[in-house]
């Protein structure tokens, strides 16, 4: 193969792109901390069951999945949160949609820990992950507050979290 053709092989945008996946895949793979059996995590850990709830409650876990505001992948991200962790545009691929969200929810996590001094629960780490930024902060971070949507869609997504089976 000549050195032009070579070049152009490796600067292909499938070949760059799919390397983007591949180092994302790498990092997410190593930043994520494995739990012996019959450990637990606090909320501010998006863990398995965390990241099936919270696909489940924002789209059934449709990759595909579009919201009315334009948010994307099947978490539900606004694209300017996207873009603020991500440049791929890769909105459908599991891999990098979980790597972002992973992103969003430690910096909502520690925005919380941040303004409250405790950790957050589930119910909190949903309402942040649902609402615009600060909404939950202007509700004092107190569940009572909430909107009973807000609350009812918050408590669906503990449920998710908590189911046996």
């Amino acid at each position: 193969m000549s050195r032009r053709a070579e070049k152009l092989r490796f600067s292909h945008p499938v070949f760059i792109g799919a390397l983007a996946v591949l180092i994302l895949c790498l990092s997410s793979n190593a930043q994520t901390n494995e739990l012996q059996p019959g450990t637990t995590t606090g909320s501010s850990n998006l863990d398995a069951s965390r990241v099936f709830a919270l696909g489940m409650i924002e789209t059934g876990n449709d990759d595909r999945g579009v919201g009315r505001a334009g948010e994307i992948s099947r978490y539900q991200i606004h694209p300017a949160v996207w873009k603020a962790y991500c440049t791929s545009r890769d909105y459908r691929n599991p891999e990098v949609s979980l790597e972002v969200a992973r992103q969003h929810w430690a910096v909502l996590s520690n925005y919380f820990k941040e303004k409250t001094a405790r950790e957050p629960t589930d119910f909190d780490m949903y309402v942040l992950w649902n609402t615009r930024y600060a909404y939950y902060a202007s509700k004092g971070f107190d569940p009572k507050r909430l909107p009973r949507f807000v609350s009812d869609r918050a408590q669906r997504f503990v449920n998710l979290v908590n189911r046996r089976g």
